[in-house]
């Protein structure tokens, strides 16, 4: 069943573009950041391997297994990415499913390890910190802000890439957010997560390889799987960086940007700023282009369909009408000559007002028509019991009558959809005259 609230706490105002703290990389040492020499001498080798030996090892490759290295290659980036979007940042960072039951954390905890981006606790916490940004201001709290430096180039490469070369000053949201509540299973992975990660990325490839092409296949399938996690690197990093530096659509609440375009982290970057304005959504994008374009979604479906999530929360229709219609006013109001938005403001308000209230009432229906088939089940269940017992008849009415409302309920149900897309069309026709009457005055 999926959770669909017909209200929703009001978003802040959209906050104006926060002043840049620093002006270049080596301000960060005075504000208490220092390399992790670990990490980042893993992750420079790591890089200079991959560009230096694939070449190599695609050269030197027993006969036709080079089919196998490419093949390694992409499964490992496309587990990596999958782990990371669906189980990593969906279900754990945001919790979109009421209930993961435990073989799904076994298999993803498992499935993260390709990643290579920390343990599941420590993504998570992370993650948790940069979606906070958006409604404390706080953002120099943001692990991967794009914010930080007052030019483009330097925000790039802190948010894609600088940011996990760099040990961050110590902070109270973190450490709240590394001890919230997990699963036992995510702080095992936690403790265990170097030896666990040497496992899936080297010694695997390794054995595998020698069992199919002997010691140059070891050395072939590694090389591999060190491109496989390179390649999930750069795949995840694009969301911290490229969909919040460019996009179409900005959200109400944060620097992310829609932009339609990048699917490479199944889904996490072509609706990122409808994510940022209701992150706790298990899909990443309203409308039918958040469904073609976000995969993610497609596999937690398959997930609640195999009984391994319950209880999926998605924004309402109300909820959803609320960002979409707040984004086009203020990107309308933007774009408009003042005497023309004079005129138009309050009838756009109105029209606004009206989606609002058609979508609110098409979500009291749609949540009356779920608890009345959930009391159906419940009283046909005790109409058997009931019966057993010689008290069939009074169940057997109330069952009638539940039945009776629910066929009523769905017929409003029905109104209410057609009210509700009559509501819509009427806001955004309303947009397209606005926008006509400019071009008219311009």
């Amino acid at each position: 069943m999926i959770d669909c609230p017909t209200t929703t706490p009001q978003h802040p105002q959209t906050p104006d573009a926060p002043e840049p703290i620093y002006s270049r990389f080596s301000d960060l040492t005075k504000a208490g950041f220092s390399i992790d020499w670990g990490i980042a001498s893993f992750l420079v080798i790591s890089h200079c391997l991959v560009l230096v030996l694939t070449p190599l090892a695609y050269v030197v490759a027993p006969a036709g297994f080079w089919k196998v290295m490419l093949a390694w290659t992409l499964l490992h980036a496309l587990i990596a990415a999958i782990a990371t979007t669906a189980y990593s940042h969906r279900l754990i960072a945001h919790r979109a499913a009421k209930d993961v039951r435990l073989p799904t954390h076994v298999i993803f905890l498992g499935l993260q390890l390709f990643a290579l981006q920390g343990s599941v606790r420590r993504w998570s916490a992370q993650h948790v910190i940069h979606h906070a940004v958006d409604k404390t201001g706080q953002h120099h709290l943001d692990p991967y802000s794009t914010t930080w430096f007052d030019t483009g180039w330097r925000n790039f490469l802190w948010s894609h890439m600088l940011t996990y070369l760099f040990n961050h000053p110590p902070s109270r949201e973190f450490d709240a957010a590394m001890n919230a509540k997990m699963h036992p299973a995510i702080i095992w992975q936690d403790k265990h997560y170097v030896p666990l990660l040497i496992l899936a990325n080297f010694a695997l490839p390794i054995a595998l390889g020698l069992g199919l092409a002997g010691w140059l296949g070891g050395f072939c399938l590694l090389v591999a799987s060190s491109a496989g996690y390179v390649l999930a690197h750069h795949n995840t990093w694009t969301v911290n960086s490229v969909t919040h530096l460019w996009g179409f659509k900005k959200g109400l609440i944060s620097s992310a940007k829609n932009n339609y375009i990048w699917l490479g982290p199944l889904g996490e970057g072509n609706h990122h700023a409808d994510h940022h304005d209701h992150p706790r959504d298990f899909r990443n994008g309203f409308g039918w282009s958040g469904w073609v374009l976000d995969p993610t979604r497609y596999v937690i479906l398959s997930l609640r369909a195999l009984g391994l999530v319950k209880g999926l929360n998605r924004a309402s229709r109300w909820q959803e009408a609320h960002i979409i219609t707040r984004r086009k006013v203020r990107d309308t109001k933007a774009k408009s000559q003042s005497v023309v938005w004079q005129r138009w403001e309050e009838k756009l308000a109105l029209l606004g007002d009206e989606w609002l209230a058609a979508a609110q009432t098409w979500d009291q229906f749609k949540l009356e028509k779920i608890q009345l088939s959930q009391q159906i089940r419940q009283a046909g269940a005790d109409k058997m019991a009931a019966a057993r017992e010689r008290m069939g008849d009074t169940q057997e009415e109330f069952l009638r009558d539940l039945q009776a409302r629910r066929a009523s309920v769905r017929a409003e149900l029905h109104d209410a959809r057609k009210r509700l897309k009559e509501r819509r069309e009427a806001f955004f026709t309303a947009l397209s005259e606005l926008k006509q009457a400019n071009m008219a005055v311009a």
